[in-house]
């Protein structure tokens, strides 16, 4: 199984990344985690996306969905596509979807024609292709979820999406082979009152109570790279600090 970063930026555009994008592929099976802004055009790096075995989508904030609308017109425009690309939104996301359509001044149905949209319930696992899915409830300024991904062999990639700090992801993510967390802010006091964001501080913290083999940190500013990387020299903890084209490749063995 190997992930790679598509895009680690925030919600404020960042000047080297997209904003959230990870490709996960295994077995055959290619699902896209998240699809902000710039994603999409840098996808075409790696895989086709159209040939995409899914797109799961964590939240309905902009910097993670946002891009839905550029994969949109890969597909032919005026007709049904052959095989449609199965989207996975979170409860409700299929109204913004269709609210989108509407923004972006396209037809009723104009995602239907490509995607097959679907609804997930956090704790109902799926497969996908060779890969089994489960999501999970996040801490956030809004209802979002994160996501567990399994392969054949049992190994195991905890997204957490965006997060405030949280006993709930610790268990989630105890004994994974790879967490990947963000790591927005460089100062918790600027966050609101109930967390949705993490500092690097944090999210390492959170890698260490869950004995997690590896973490990945992403969803941050460029301008606080050097900061992370610092912080995860000084946590002693197996530690990659994301940015477009890294790649992690899960040994058959972990």
């Amino acid at each position: 199984m190997r992930l790679t970063i598509v895009g680690s930026g925030p919600a404020r555009p960042q000047p080297d990344t997209p904003a959230s994008g990870i490709l996960v592929e295994a077995d055959g099976t290619a699902l896209l985690l998240d699809c902000g802004p710039g994603v999409i055009g840098a996808l075409r790096r790696w895989v086709d996306p159209t040939a995409l075995s899914a797109v799961f989508v964590g939240h309905m904030h902009a910097d993670h969905y946002l891009d839905v609308a550029p994969l949109r017109y890969l597909f032919p425009w005026g007709e049904r596509a052959s095989r449609r690309l199965p989207v996975l939104l979170p409860p409700g996301g299929r109204a913004r979807l269709d609210a989108l359509a509407m923004a972006i001044s396209e037809r009723d149905g104009f995602f239907d024609d490509a995607f097959e949209v679907s609804e997930y319930a956090g704790g109902v696992e799926r497969s996908i292709g060779s890969l089994r899915v489960r999501p999970f409830n996040s801490q956030h300024y809004v209802p979002a979820w994160g996501v567990e991904i399994l392969d054949g062999a049992s190994r195991r990639i905890v997204y957490a999406g965006d997060t405030g700090p949280t006993v709930g992801l610790v268990d989630v993510a105890r004994g994974a082979d790879l967490l990947v967390c963000e790591a927005t802010l460089d100062d918790p006091d600027v966050d609101d009152v109930v967390r949705g964001h993490v500092t690097a501080d944090e999210a390492l913290e959170m890698a260490r109570r869950a004995g997690v083999s590896r973490t990945v940190l992403t969803h941050y500013p460029s301008s606080l790279r050097p900061a992370i990387a610092e912080a995860i020299g000084a946590s002693g903890l197996d530690v990659v600090l994301a940015a477009p084209g890294v790649s992690i490749e899960l040994p058959a063995s972990s």
